[in-house]
């Protein structure tokens, strides 16, 4: 078990976050790259009528932005509604975990709830080869990019733009006073520590009051740990009530952050558009 306490703060590169915004406790750390290309955004208080389809408007129009972009980036993008419904739409490997503390018991529960788009799953390869790909001996399109769907990477054939789409009913846990706490992080946070693993760091987090400071824990348990990526976790605990909706995303970039930069755009654009909810 990782001992909260034994883990040395991550060094903080001057562009570093660790903030709570909106409710959302917000960690970033700068690895080994020269820039940042984990961007992140949070938007509260909306009022979305559909949440999938505001989603598949999303990744359509960001896809559409980034079409001709050489460069590439993840995409992830959660509404949590007013009633407890979670709904999330992803590309790539930024994935959505949820994290459940039953406060009879103190056990904490770990459930990632997307699943890593790789070139080398055999169903994202075959994806990928029937998309005109080629899927190198690596595992990887054209032997460069190891992702099977991503935005942006204009110029290798058969990266996919579809997202995948996931629901969940999280009204439950909150109906029977547990304590629900939705991550979206970048792939960093996973490099040599698997989700499961932060949820014994978060149970005593929770027992030493330092639940609001997860994100900044998670983020040095993975650098602790030999990541040597860029770093982002945005971990929000639901409320017993919440004011409107919630939208989360979160684009990690490859080859550049110009790509993860124009997704966070767009996202933000259509964010804008929805109405704040009716009194």
């Amino acid at each position: 078990m990782t001992d909260i306490n034994a883990i040395p703060p991550v060094p903080r590169a001057p562009d570093d976050l660790n903030v709570i915004q909106d409710g959302v406790q917000i960690a970033t750390h700068q690895g080994r790259r020269a820039y940042q290309e984990d961007l992140h955004l949070v938007q509260p208080s909306l009022d979305i009528p559909d949440a999938r389809q505001f989603l598949a408007e999303a990744f359509h129009a960001a896809a559409k932005d980034t079409n001709k972009y050489r460069s590439g980036a993840t995409g992830t993008g959660v509404v949590i509604s007013q009633d407890f419904r979670l709904d999330a739409a992803f590309l790539g490997d930024s994935p959505v975990v949820i994290f459940t503390h039953d406060k009879t018991t103190g056990d904490v529960t770990a459930r990632k709830i997307t699943r890593d788009h790789h070139a080398s799953i055999a169903s994202e390869k075959e994806k990928v080869e029937d998309a005109g790909g080629q899927v190198h001996s690596n595992g990887r399109i054209d032997g460069r990019l190891m992702l099977s769907r991503a935005f942006g990477d204009a110029g290798i054939a058969g990266v996919l733009r579809t997202p995948e789409f996931v629901h969940v009913d999280l009204k439950k846990d909150i109906e029977a006073g547990r304590d629900v706490y939705v991550m979206v992080a970048s792939d960093g946070l996973f490099e040599g520590t698997r989700h499961r693993a932060y949820a014994a760091p978060l149970k005593q987090a929770i027992a030493e009051g330092k639940a609001d400071t997860l994100a900044d824990i998670f983020t040095a348990i993975a650098h602790h740990n030999g990541s040597q990526d860029n770093l982002t976790a945005l971990i929000y605990k639901l409320p017993a009530q919440q004011d409107g909706d919630m939208f989360i995303a979160l684009a990690d970039g490859h080859g550049g952050k110009a790509a993860a930069e124009k997704v966070v755009e767009t996202f933000e654009a259509k964010a804008r558009l929805q109405p704040k909810p009716r009194a």
